[in-house]
């Protein structure tokens, strides 16, 4: 078999330019065809960049790689679905037993929410319409928002319940506490441990047969003086117990009540002007050297079967 070199090469197609600039302007103008918006629908671009905020550690993951996982759940994108009626916008068939997997698809191609290198979360999204993409970008903002509210809500409605068992359970304490003290003070009449010792004190002073009433009295100040020290301190470290309690709830239901933003928006959502696809310079490059490339490779085929015919 006859060896071409470069030269070789050129010698065959120079004498066919005439043919090749037919072929690259025929090329130039299907470019121009399969680019238009008629043959291939223009998509636009939105993007937004935020940050996290209000967000509690958890395991070993940033805020930023927490905010992503809640930015890809699967709750984000079925709220996001269902309240643009994404499946209808893509044309996807509500009856097929696939479409889920079709939305999916879809919706991996036209979504992207990546994190940068400072930590942000970029939220990108392409549709047809310039409006639909900014809207879906905010709307993914607000319903991944919406998403960590009702979970974080879940939880804090969890903590208000367990510790109101705490309470009620210290509560009881308290109670059954002071039922044993008001107890041995009626039983004994003591009303004031310290003054009533030193009354009783200075009348044993004045006279060692007491009354039967301050007898009593200090009968129970002498045997039942250490119990009551007891539970009083007892009572105390309970009653701690139960403010604490008291506080946990408060401030539990305090940020209950509450709705707070998870995501710092530093670049809003935007409006694109221009499209990002396709690119037509490209796609009528694309079209033009390849159709450049079969044309010189059928020119260099013919004459070499023409040489051994």
């Amino acid at each position: 078999m006859e060896n071409f070199n470069t030269k070789d090469i050129l010698n065959l197609i120079l004498p066919h330019w005439r043919k090749l600039v037919i072929v690259a302007i025929l090329s130039v103008l299907a470019g121009f065809i399969i680019s238009s918006p008629m043959v291939i629908k223009p998509l636009y671009k939105s993007y937004a960049v935020v940050y996290p905020v209000n967000l509690s550690p958890s395991s070993e993951e940033s805020n930023t790689e927490q905010l992503l996982q809640w930015f890809n759940s699967e709750e984000v994108k079925k709220a996001v679905n269902k309240r643009f009626h994404l499946t209808s916008h893509y044309k996807i068939d509500s009856t097929d037993d696939r479409q889920e997997t079709f939305f999916n698809l879809k919706y991996k191609e036209l979504v992207s929410i990546n994190a940068t290198l400072y930590e942000s979360i970029e939220i990108a999204v392409k549709d047809q319409s310039k409006e639909m993409a900014r809207d879906i970008v905010e709307g993914i903002i607000e319903e991944t928002n919406k998403l960590i509210m009702t979970v974080k809500k879940e939880r804090l409605h969890e903590y208000i319940l367990n510790n109101q068992k705490e309470l009620k359970r210290a509560s009881g304490k308290v109670d059954s506490l002071k039922y044993m003290i008001d107890n041995i003070r009626k039983e004994f009449n003591i009303i004031d441990v310290q003054y009533q010792s030193k009354y009783i004190s200075k009348e044993l002073v004045k006279n060692p047969n007491l009354s039967e009433s301050n007898s009593k009295t200090a009968d129970g100040l002498m045997t039942r003086k250490t119990e009551l020290d007891r539970l009083g301190n007892v009572i105390g470290s309970e009653i701690g117990t139960y403010n604490y309690f008291r506080n946990q709830i408060d401030g539990y239901y305090l940020d209950y009540s509450n709705s707070v933003s998870f995501t710092n928006v530093v670049s809003k959502p935007t409006l694109p002007d221009s499209k990002c696809y396709p690119i037509r310079s490209l796609i009528v490059a694309i079209i033009t050297l390849s159709s450049l490339l079969i044309a010189c490779i059928i020119i260099v085929f013919l004459n070499f079967k023409q040489k051994v015919d």
